[in-house]
């Protein structure tokens, strides 16, 4: 076949052709546009929703029931609690959990619900598709992590030596930041798993909070092996006075060793690995035999 013959090859020739053209910039923005806004709607209308919001509400509680039933020897612990809140449960509990909650339905759901074929032959782009997905995602669930922590803050503010004040907000800010990145890559873990395990959730609920605890505890460098390592590297390290690690792992003879990741190196891993679980989600949906064998009604 000649290159002429190739260049006048109409355009809209089957996506499955060899010389089949791909999708210009606009058509593929309008697929993942697309994408988002359906995604949005279907994430919106569960009943998921409602209970993964309430759950991230209970962290907002323990200040307000700090300053209500605790005696004086509490009185000065706003900066303390609001840190201990935010990093044991919006980002080490809750970031997981709502990737969990919605991050592995993104394409499983499909799988499950056996709708796959109808994705599948649609005009528009799989990477474009799973990327408006998980967009929808990453905005959902920092929105109810980003209420949740500032609520907490606003709570934690009624408690002695935490204010509104530039320091503090820009503490706040910060694991902000943290949390949305946590929320990014567990998503984009948990939805590769969506696409290829059968229950993804069970073997999510094990790696993310089974084997990420047990690693941190096992002596030598199997923790760099988790999520975990690299959004703990990412946190102010003074956040309440608490020292540098290293020194801490010195003087407590009976704990391990610990090899500290930089802030930089961490954000590059984590984008990685961002980029790497996204990468693989979209070659398993485009060449996983699940996917062809229902595209041609297998």
């Amino acid at each position: 076949m000649s290159i002429m013959s190739i260049e006048s090859t109409p355009s809209n020739a089957p996506a499955d052709l060899p010389w089949a053209g791909r999708p210009g910039a606009a058509g593929y923005w309008n697929g993942f546009r697309a994408a988002v806004g359906h995604a949005l709607q279907l994430m919106l209308r569960r009943q998921r929703l409602v209970l993964a919001f309430a759950i991230a509400l209970f962290p907002v509680l323990l200040p307000l029931a700090t300053v209500m039933f605790s005696s004086a020897q509490f009185a000065e612990g706003g900066n303390k609690i609001f840190v201990q809140l935010v990093e044991q449960l919006h980002i080490d509990a809750l970031g997981p959990l709502l990737a969990l909650f919605f991050a592995t339905m993104l394409i499983g759901e499909e799988v499950e619900g056996q709708t796959m074929i109808y994705i599948l032959t649609r005009p528009l782009p799989r990477s474009a598709w799973i990327l408006g997905r998980y967009a929808a995602y990453v905005l959902i669930a920092s929105v109810i992590l980003a209420i949740s922590i500032l609520l907490t803050f606003a709570a934690s503010t009624t408690l002695p030596n935490f204010g509104f004040n530039f320091t503090d907000v820009k503490l706040m800010l910060h694991y902000l930041a943290v949390a949305v990145v946590a929320v990014a890559v567990y998503g984009s873990f948990t939805m590769f798993l969506g696409a290829v395990v059968r229950w993804p959730i069970v073997i999510g609920v094990v790696v993310l909070y089974g084997w990420q605890r047990l690693a941190t505890m096992v002596p030598g460098v199997v923790d760099f092996l988790t999520i975990k390592k690299y959004t703990n590297a990412l946190l102010p390290v003074l956040a309440t006075q608490r020292g540098n690690e290293a020194v801490q792992a010195i003087l407590a003879g009976f704990q391990r060793e610990e090899f500290l990741v930089g802030a930089t190196k961490a954000v590059i891993i984590l984008v990685l690995l961002t980029a790497l679980f996204l990468g693989c989600t979209i070659a398993t949906v485009r060449f996983r035999e699940y996917a062809k064998g229902r595209a041609v009604g297998s």
